[in-house]
């Protein structure tokens, strides 16, 4: 054994080291076409990044400067730090709407601004889409860096602020991710006159760069600031918002830091980095000069992707992984055939003695699962008589096998009452089909009865029929389920009555006995009165309860056969067998009483007193038994109850 442990080993390393060396300078050649890929990939990535984020500023920028020179604009701040007639008061008014009207259609129109607001020389908001302040308000925007810049800014310059939380779209309520950008207003005589505000909406704008498209779905985007803090939203990014990238991966940060264009190469990524400065790179805009938050530009852009390596062109396809496998496992296969071949009978002998005792523990595992199995087993010769049975089904029967093996014909098991459906199944499997099946009664040794399901095949060989094999199933817990499913199919959940299901099924058979005797019978429409109201008010756990306790007190007031169920909603129906309708009348008066006596504890922490009064609309007709069904009794005992509601509610209308 340790010389054939020697060959094996000799035998496995030898073709892992000649498949080793003849792969290795292919998977190297790969590993760099993929990287150069990688890199043309993100590259190409980060210029569009650099594009779409230079054109939505620069389009931001002359936003802003169109805004803050249109007449209405000027016009309307102009007059704001004016004294105003009550005749200019209104024209100011008017102005103020208009102005009003076309901002919040340019918000439409542009979709990546939140709001645009009007602020005077002295830092008071004179117009605001999200609601102006009254100009006697605090000039809250007096001492805001923004505004303060945007004073001192000549015409056609801008002030833009670093990405922060600020109000949404839907207004101040709402909070997002927001640059503010401010520009100064002039007048017609060249005079200073304020500042326009224009909130630009960062986090609809940043989920829109391509990054975002998922069109690299390896890339990840970076944009930080001066400092080196994250400007992108966590769910469009490598990094949450507002975190460092000089604590989070400072090696990075270090690379983009030290130079406004590069590439960087890490251990498992490959980092490409330009630099945006929107001081500088404002040229295809119309503005004269853009200030920015002090310490936060220049903005870096960087986008990193997987650097490829082994584990990556492995897991990148599986089959290149399945492949390599394989040549190894050939490779060895080979180097080790010679080896075990003089071993080859040895094995085989060795083999085939286990064989055997697996076959011999396995016989006894299956001799042990057909007498122990969850169902019944049994074997009948082609005249019925018992050949073979487990015993889980001796046990269900009371038998023993010596009582029954050889004596017994199956079919005396069965009741007599399910015996044909087992005759019937049984003819088949001796058929053509040569299978059948039936759900029929057994009979036990202590004469109790069971339910169960037979499916039954023939054994033929070349001579014939041989003998049928059956499984038999206990249906005891089947027929428990059946019959709670149909419980629940026809009762109502709420105040466990019955439901509209079983009220036809009652109306059926009370109709049926009735048509037989002679004997009368009505039918009771009941409707809570205002139930709704009680839903709106106090919620629907109240109006639940008052649904429970309406039906409690009518099960009280009502006699022993009369059947009361739940419609839908606040409706209710009594079925009153063996009843006239002079007899059905005063059921109904006495029961339109007792509701309107009784109210219902729902708590004091719901109404003052915790008691819920309330009160019905009753509808009673005859149930006439020409009719086929009680469709027509249900709809005239609906038009009195209506009729009872019309009349002004908690009162019987007989139809």
């Amino acid at each position: 054994m340790r010389t054939l442990r020697t060959r094996l080993v000799v035998a496995t390393l030898v073709p892992v080291f000649l498949v080793t060396a003849t792969l290795a300078p292919i998977f190297w050649s790969n590993i760099q076409n993929r990287t150069e890929y990688s890199r043309v990939a993100a590259e190409a990535l980060l210029e569009a990044e650099y594009d779409v984020l230079l054109q939505d500023m620069n389009e931001s920028l002359n936003h802003s400067l169109a805004i803050a020179e249109f007449p209405s604009v000027v016009g309307y701040l102009s007059d704001a730090q004016t004294t105003r007639s009550p005749y200019q008061e209104t024209q100011f008014q008017q102005t103020r709407k208009q102005l009003g009207d076309m901002l919040n259609t340019l918000l439409t129109h542009f979709g990546r601004y939140t709001r645009l607001a009007l602020i005077d020389a002295d830092g008071y908001e004179r117009f605001s889409t999200q609601g102006s302040r009254s100009p006697a308000a605090d000039p809250i925007h007096a001492e805001a860096l923004y505004f303060r810049e945007a004073m001192t800014l000549k015409t056609r310059s801008l002030y833009v602020t670093s990405p922060h939380l600020g109000p949404g779209a839907a207004g101040p309520e709402t909070t997002t991710l927001v640059m503010d950008i401010t520009t100064p207003v002039f007048g017609r005589e060249g005079e200073r006159l304020g500042v326009l505000l224009v909130t630009l909406d960062w986090h609809s704008m940043a989920t829109s760069l391509p990054h975002a498209a998922g069109t690299n779905p390896h890339a990840q985007a970076l944009l930080v600031d001066a400092q080196g803090n994250s400007l992108l939203p966590t769910e469009s990014a490598a990094m949450p918002f507002g975190s460092s990238l000089s604590t989070q991966w400072s090696d990075a940060w270090q690379a983009m830091a030290s130079s406004n264009r590069g590439e960087a190469l890490f251990s498992g990524d490959l980092l490409l980095f330009r630099t945006y400065d929107i001081r500088k790179h404002h040229y295809r805009s119309q503005a004269e000069q853009v200030l920015g938050f002090p310490g936060t530009q220049p903005w870096r852009i960087g986008i990193t992707v997987p650097r490829p390596g082994l584990t990556y062109l492995l897991t990148e396809s599986p089959w290149t992984a399945v492949l390599v496998v394989l040549v190894y496992v050939l490779a060895i296969a080979f180097g080790i055939v010679w080896v075990l071949s003089n071993h080859h009978q040895q094995r085989l002998r060795a083999r085939a003695q286990q064989l055997s005792l697996e076959a011999k523990d396995t016989a006894r595992e299956l001799t042990d699962l057909y007498q122990q199995a969850p169902c019944g087993y049994h074997s009948l010769n082609e005249h019925g008589v018992i050949t073979r049975i487990n015993n889980t089904e001796l046990r269900w029967l009371g038998y023993s096998a010596d009582e029954i093996i050889g004596k017994q014909l199956y079919r005396e098991l069965v009741t007599p009452e399910t015996r044909e459906a087992f005759d019937a199944a049984f003819r088949q499997v001796l058929g053509e089909d040569h299978e059948g099946s039936a759900e029929c009664e057994l009979m036990c040794r202590d004469g109790s009865t069971f339910p169960v399901a037979i499916e039954a095949t023939a054994y033929k060989t070349s001579d014939g029929f041989q003998y049928s094999r059956a499984m038999v199933f206990d249906m005891t817990e089947r027929q428990k389920l059946e019959e709670l499913l149909i419980s629940q199919a026809m009762t109502d959940p709420l105040t466990g009555l019955g439901n509209r299901r079983y009220l036809e099924n009652q109306a059926d058979m009370e109709m049926a006995r009735a048509r037989r005797s002679g004997e009368p019978a009505c039918l009771i429409g009941i409707d809570l009165d205002r139930f709704k109201n009680i839903n709106d008010r106090y919620g629907h756990d109240v109006g639940d309860l008052v649904l429970q306790a309406f039906a409690q007190t009518a099960q009280a007031e009502l006699r022993e056969g009369d059947i009361l169920c739940r419609m839908g909603g606040e409706e209710f129906t009594v079925l009153l067998p063996n009843t006239n309708i002079e007899q059905a009348t005063l059921i109904a008066e006495r029961l339109r009483k007792t509701i309107e006596t009784t109210p219902v504890d729902v708590g004091t922490d719901v109404i003052d007193g915790g008691q819920l009064a309330y009160t019905a609309s009753i509808g009673v007709t005859n149930i006439y038994m020409v009719e086929n069904s009680l469709k027509p009794a249900i709809k005239r005992a609906d038009q009195g109850l209506y009729k009872a509601k019309e009349g002004g509610r908690n009162r019987i209308v007989m139809e």
